[in-house]
């Protein structure tokens, strides 16, 4: 079973080496290096085990059912000691690899599939120990749990090469500070026997939720302050989303599949109930949440604790049906789509209410990108009357998010929108009341335009 195990510890692995290859969308990293880092990273288990007979072991120190006790122990002897042990081989691979570590996506990328080696070489020893009943938990919440913490740490070296600001030195010791705490707490609750063990999973569950949040902004804030930043490559969610999700069925598959071999197809069977709808319910935000990003050059968005997911007042654009909602931070499919013309002349298609026929063709260029106060994206374009060397106004328009969205799955369907005052357009804090609906249209490539 060892080396089933090891196997599925490797595909649990590449679930996410394969996300951060699709997410590296300005300047994408070679293969070779990932699984190089890998192998670093799986091998620093042994500086933990080294550690451990080295001095560790002798010190005495253990878990007692002692709140302070136990916090500590988890924060340093566990938290502190495996993020110093995955932090070593990111430094060996910069030290031999500096000229591939050339944007700030590439210390996140790196110094997680490092942790991914740690996780993947632990995982298996979880699988041996505790069965393949755990699979799923440790695929999701652990894989995902280590990387964050360890981007923490990759967030601190990133702040201190691209930001500017004193006592950044400072940053890199808190950050990693902030790492050891983060993966102590996490422990923690799996641990502490002062509490029961359902309280102690749901409080590891939340904290999970909002370091996703965090570990979302840590990516989006990388990706946004890149020295290869083009608004025409864009971050397809809906494809990441679904193959994360897909990655994760086959998860629950194998895991299904080795309780039938190793119990029974009724053991198999039984576990299917609360504990696999939970994982099922972190992974589908995991995978919505770690696909969506708000890519805006040289932002930078404060880290914040916050759920992946928030109830809104959703304002619709022609003032009906106004209602509350959820809604998950970063950009969904079509703005994704519209950002593919961004700064680029394409068709605008105005669709006429009353004569569908009647659709009036202009030509268009978007300006910029805006976010509106729920953070939906609206986009000002210049609408030409005859051509790009004529006269123009500006516009607004803010893809569609609900029922069909696109025109034969491929041109994005857009609100046509006029300006109420354009002196407040680069005023923070807009609503979608700061313009007025017109018509509904949609925007294609300038090919076989005729003005």
């Amino acid at each position: 079973m060892i080396l089933i195990y090891s196997l599925v510890a490797l595909f649990i692995a590449w679930i996410w080496v394969d996300y951060y290859r699709l997410i590296d969308i300005y300047e994408k990293e070679d293969l070779k290096y990932f699984i190089l880092i890998f192998i670093l990273g799986g091998a620093s288990v042994s500086i933990v085990f080294g550690l451990h007979n080295l001095f560790i072991d002798s010190l005495g120190w253990s878990l007692n059912g002692n709140f302070i006790n136990d916090f500590l122990y988890c924060t340093i002897q566990i938290g502190m000691l495996e993020e110093f042990a995955k932090l070593i081989p990111f430094l060996i691979f910069y030290k031999l690899f500096k000229k591939e570590v050339n944007e700030p996506i590439d210390f996140i990328a790196y110094i997680c599939v490092a942790a991914l080696g740690f996780s993947a070489f632990e995982n298996v020893m979880y699988f041996y120990r505790h069965g393949p009943q755990i699979i799923s938990g440790r695929a999701i919440l652990s894989s995902v749990g280590h990387m964050f913490f360890t981007a923490l740490i990759a967030y601190g070296i990133i702040r201190y090469k691209y930001q500017k600001g004193k006592n950044k030195k400072l940053e890199l010791i808190l950050f990693f500070i902030y790492a050891s705490l983060a993966h102590g707490f996490y422990d923690f609750w799996l641990m502490y026997t002062g509490i029961s063990t359902g309280i102690g999973i749901i409080i590891t569950i939340l904290f999970f939720l909002f370091g996703l949040s965090t570990f979302a902004t840590i990516i989006n804030n990388a990706l946004n302050n890149s020295h290869f930043f083009d608004h025409k490559l864009v971050i397809n969610p809906n494809k990441i989303a679904s193959r994360l999700i897909g990655y994760y069925f086959i998860i629950f598959i194998i895991q299904f599949s080795l309780l039938s071999y190793t119990s029974s197809f009724s053991t198999a069977l039984n576990s299917i109930g609360t504990p696999l709808l939970v994982i099922g319910f972190i992974v589908l935000v995991t995978s919505i949440r770690m696909s969506r990003f708000q890519l805006i050059q040289h932002q930078w968005e404060n880290l914040s604790i916050e759920l992946p997911f928030r109830i809104v007042y959703r304002e619709s654009i022609n003032g009906k049906y106004n209602r509350w909602a959820i809604r998950f931070n970063g950009d969904s499919f079509n703005e994704t789509k519209v950002s593919a013309f961004f700064q680029e002349y394409f068709q605008l298609i105005e669709l006429n209410r009353t004569k569908p026929t009647a659709a009036k063709r202009s030509l268009a260029c978007i300006q910029k990108k805006i976010f509106l106060r729920n953070q939906e994206a609206v986009y000002i374009v210049s609408l030409y009357e005859h051509n790009e060397f004529g006269p123009s106004k500006l516009i607004a328009l803010k893809p569609k998010r609900r029922g069909i969205k696109s025109i034969n799955k491929k041109y994005p369907i857009v609100a046509i929108m006029d300006i109420i005052d354009l002196k407040k357009v680069d005023e923070p804090k807009l609503t979608i009341r700061n313009f007025k609906f017109r018509s509904w249209g949609y925007i294609k490539e300038r090919s076989g335009f005729n003005s």
